[in-house]
């Protein structure tokens, strides 16, 4: 299992490389000069021609992109252009909101996903399973912008439940954390929960179609003791992978969520940063993530081996 860590975490470098090269490329190729977004309109070209080469802007691409990686073997994601704090020590600021946000998201994802899959499963062709497979696909199709436009117009407009926007932090205000994270949460976790009870769904249909359900069920075995004991881990294990990835695009997702909720994590970093062109926030970020990425896969590639007894790593 270490041997096979390891290289797992040695092929994430070269993807790393490739997501840092793109991100850098993608930003410095896109209209917009932040020495003149931060001096304004009136600036003389003596002065824009200073800050761009107080911020290394005049120099070559290549020799930029070559010198941002030089930090970022020595772990340094570089300081922002506009406020000159470190990258890290902004993302890190800004990470638990995120994290909040993200669990949150997962955990009402997986607390609707789970039990309608098992019920579609169950229940094939039935008023339930029908409902449920319509529902997910509205889930699916639904932009995460008009899900959230739909839900602050009906809870916190309308009924006047829930707050439309904003942040209380945890430690401030327990309730209030919890009723401004509702709304997005549920927005962000939307389109996770439906793909999860579709697979479930469909994974839990193809298990129950084995010889050894069916040797249960004739040896009289009860119907919850066959799926709860018998076939439901062996269902998870596609479910598992899915989570995995659904872990990662509701990181990414969260972009655009806090964005329209104004939560102060590390999306709406992202965001304000592209507006401001403040190009070592953005690339810092979207590393930060892409890594994130990449370890929620390698853990569920981990929990395979507990899931499956058969499943072992040379």
């Amino acid at each position: 299992m270490t041997r096979y860590i390891s290289k797992r975490l040695l092929a994430m470098l070269p993807v790393l490389f490739l997501v840092s090269f793109v991100v850098f490329m993608l930003l410095h190729l896109t209209p917009g000069d932040p020495a003149l977004i931060m001096l304004g309109e009136e600036a003389t070209p003596q002065n824009l021609a200073a800050l761009r080469h107080e911020l290394g802007l005049d120099q070559p691409l290549p020799l930029q992109f070559l010198s941002w990686m030089e930090h970022i073997v020595r772990g340094d994601l570089g300081r922002s252009i506009r406020t000159h704090q470190q990258v890290l020590e902004a993302i890190v600021e800004r990470l638990p909101v995120t994290i909040e946000l993200t669990a949150l998201a997962m955990l009402i994802s997986l607390f609707i996903a789970l039990p309608t899959g098992i019920i579609s499963a169950t229940r094939r062709n039935s008023f339930l399973d029908l409902f449920s497979t319509t529902g997910a696909l509205l889930g699916i199709s639904m932009p995460n912008f008009f899900l959230a436009i739909l839900l602050i117009f009906i809870f916190a407009v309308t009924l006047r439940w829930l707050p439309p926007i904003g942040y209380t932090p945890i430690q401030k205000d327990l309730l209030e954390n919890i009723r401004g994270m509702i709304l997005p949460a549920i927005t962000l976790g939307a389109a996770a929960s439906a793909i999860v009870a579709r697979l479930t769904r469909s994974s839990l249909l193809e298990v129950l179609s084995q010889d050894y359900v069916r040797t249960a069920q004739a040896k009289g075995l009860a119907e919850r003791t066959i799926i709860y004991t018998h076939a439901l881990k062996n269902a998870m294990i596609p479910v598992v992978t899915i989570i995995g990835l659904q872990i990662g695009a509701l990181i990414g997702g969260a972009v655009i969520t806090e964005t329209i909720f104004v939560l102060p994590g590390v999306g709406s970093l992202v965001v304000d940063s592209i507006f401001r062109r403040d190009y070592p926030l953005v690339q810092g970020a979207v590393l930060f993530i892409s890594i994130a990425h990449l370890f929620v896969n390698l853990v569920v590639d981990i929990l395979y081996a507990f899931l499956d007894p058969r499943i072992r790593y040379a």
